[in-house]
């Protein structure tokens, strides 16, 4: 590939990249439906007419910013099961990935949920997103981690995999939806901890 070309696909590779980001900092800032595209534009430091360039609309943009997430959230949950660990090697790698996620995605979840808000997963089906297939994907990705888990061992089998994986999203889920970014003071350690005993793992493990 001639040079020229290779830096002409990088700059707009970035220049894409640099509205996604903005226009996901300014979503959740302000809310989707009060934000315009030239706001957007401006944030990302060129004009309007070359947003257009990259996203036909608005509403574009937000499925950009959607998808980025879902796909990057949904890769780290798969990426934990498949490993050819153990179970307790892959729930401290899914731990330690997770919370890195839920800390550096703070604006995506501020984003979904006013989506959420305003028109329910009847909005998001319409912006090309299935949320119940979605969490399904992620539900099974955590649940054959557990289900390893309470085999091998590690994990108390008084309740069963697909019960303690409602409970491992439910702590986020309230950790992310309920205290906005109040609770990134709290400790990675501390947040394992808890998240530990929730599932039941063995004090021994």
């Amino acid at each position: 590939m001639p040079r020229n070309k290779q830096i002409s696909e990088q700059m707009r590779a970035e220049s894409k990249s640099a509205l996604i980001s903005s226009a996901r900092h300014l979503f959740a800032e302000h809310g989707y439906f009060q934000c315009k595209v030239s706001d957007i534009a401006r944030a990302a430091g060129m004009s309007q007419g070359n947003v257009y360039w990259y996203f036909s609309s608005k509403e574009d943009l937000l499925k950009a910013v959607l998808n980025e997430s879902f796909e990057s959230l949904g890769f780290l949950l798969e990426e934990a099961s498949a490993l050819p660990n153990t179970s307790l090697e892959k729930l401290d790698y899914l731990l330690d990935q997770y919370i890195s996620f839920s800390r550096d995605h703070g604006d995506f979840v501020r984003i979904f949920i006013s989506i959420l808000a305003h028109g329910g997963v009847a909005l998001m089906q319409e912006l090309g997103f299935d949320t119940p297939q979605i969490g399904l994907r992620y539900h099974q990705a955590v649940s054959t981690i557990l289900a390893q888990g309470q085999t091998e061992g590690l994990i108390k089998e008084d309740i069963n995999a697909e019960n303690l994986t409602i409970f491992y999203f439910s702590f986020f889920n309230g950790l992310l939806f309920t205290y906005g970014q109040d609770w990134v003071q709290i400790p990675d350690a501390t947040i394992r901890e808890a998240v530990l005993r929730l599932l039941g793992v063995r004090e021994s493990q």
